[in-house]
This record gives C-alpha cells, structure tokens and sequence, in this order.
C-alpha cells in the first residue's frame, strides 16, 4: 500500500469523521526497490511547499535585524545615492554655489580692503606733498634770511663806495671803480637793488623822512632830498631811504 492509501473501511465511515491515513517511510519503493528521495512530500497548499530560498527570506524577514547590519545598510544606501548620476551633479552644483559665494565674499573683502589701503595711500601722499613743501618753504626763508644778513652786513660798505663818487674819489676808468662795479654786480646778482631818487612819491613803509617842507600846491608828499639811499632784496626791506620829503602838511 502506498502512503496515503485509503482503507476500506473509508467507504463505510460517516460523512464528516476524520479520514484515516499513514504515510510510507519505506526508503525503497516496493515495486522495483528504487531509492526514494527521503523527507515528507508537501502538500501542494501547504507553507512547506515553498523552497529553502523563500523559507530563508521569510525567516530573515521575520528576524529583527542586527544594529550593526542595519548601520552597515544605511551607509551602503548613502554610497549608492552618492553614486547615483543626479546626486553627484547636485553635489557638484552645490560646490560650485558654495564656492562661488566664498569667492564673491573674498572678492568683496580684499575690494573693501584695497578701497581703505588707496585712501589711506592718498592721505598719506597728501601729507607727504605738504610736509615737503613746508620743509621746502622754511629751506627758502631761512636761505633768504641768511642772504639778507650777508648783504645788510655789506651796506656800509656801499654808502662809502657812493660817497667816493660824489667826492670824485671813484672816477670812472680808476681801478676802484672797476672793483666797486662788479661789487654791485655780484649783490644785483642776489636780488639786492638801491632805491630812492629825488621826485619819487613818499611811501612809509620803504622810505624813513628825516625832514618834511611844507607845499600847499603838492597833492602828496615826495621826495625832495635823498640823504641814504635805500636797498632792498626781492621785496624785503634791507634799509629804508632816508630822505626829505615836500608835500602838505
């Protein structure tokens, strides 16, 4: 009888009782004695007919997974997603974004800076021109100071150069007045020049009246006798004229 057999007494069994069955667990199949395949055949509906693969997955699937697996497998996801062609291009845009703020922003920092340092530049050439010039202008009046000593100091000498002509001590053609000559031409040479001539209108600041005649008929005071002839360099004031003026009184 092979397994799963039916007896006969299954005819006369009531409708409804359990059907009575065994199974045959020979290792060799009574009709040839081939080898049979070991293990209980399932039934067709039966879970056990599903294979070891899906048996497997149905276990793995009802196991609860191991942290370290499941870390493992959130990492593997995120390699995969960095790998996958739309992520990347949003990495790479992303860096471009990010670095083209940075170099905007860096742009903007050494702009700020260069725009303080040219001002800063401006400021200090400014201060450089100016300090130059003082320098420059306190250099010339202490240079014209100095001049103006020199040839305040030669004065007299000038007034007895001019009183020898008037007395015919200095002739022309006498080697005295060869030296006087290039004498003068050497202090015309540094700006110093004689003033004071009969007729010239009075002027405070660059003649010194000694005496004064009273004229009615003059509309202004001038110069009516030149004692000391004045001398001036450029437009300082050396020695002012001494002279006598004719005018109102």
């Amino acid at each position: 009888m092979s397994e799963n057999q039916s007896t006969p007494d299954d005819a006369q069994r009531p409708e409804g009782e359990p059907r009575f069955s065994f199974t045959d667990k020979r290792k060799v199949t009574p009709e040839g004695g081939a080898s049979r395949p070991t293990g209980d055949t399932p039934a067709p509906d039966s879970p056990a007919a599903d294979g070891p693969a899906e048996q497997g997955q149905q276990a793995a699937q009802d196991q609860p997974m191991d942290p370290i697996d499941a870390a493992a497998a959130e990492l593997f996801e995120q390699e995969a997603r960095k790998d996958a062609p739309g992520t990347e291009q949003q990495g790479t845009d992303q860096q471009a974004s990010d670095g083209q703020d940075a170099s905007a922003a860096r742009i903007a920092e050494l702009e700020a800076a260069v725009a303080t340092l040219t001002e800063q530049l401006k400021r200090e050439q400014a201060e450089y021109v100016n300090s130059r010039r003082r320098i420059e202008g306190a250099a010339e009046v202490a240079k014209e100071a100095a001049v103006a000593r020199v040839l305040s100091s030669l004065i007299g000498v000038l007034d007895d150069l001019e009183l020898g002509r008037q007395h015919g001590d200095i002739a022309e053609g006498t080697p005295f007045h060869a030296i006087a000559q290039k004498l003068e031409e050497v202090l015309a040479s540094h700006g110093m020049t004689r003033y004071g001539k009969v007729g010239e209108e009075f002027d405070p600041t660059r003649h010194e009246a000694l005496m004064h005649e009273d004229d009615e008929d003059a509309e202004s005071p001038t110069i009516a006798v030149v004692m000391q002839p004045g001398y001036v360099m450029k437009d300082r004031v050396l020695r002012p004229a001494r002279v006598g003026t004719r005018g109102p009184a």
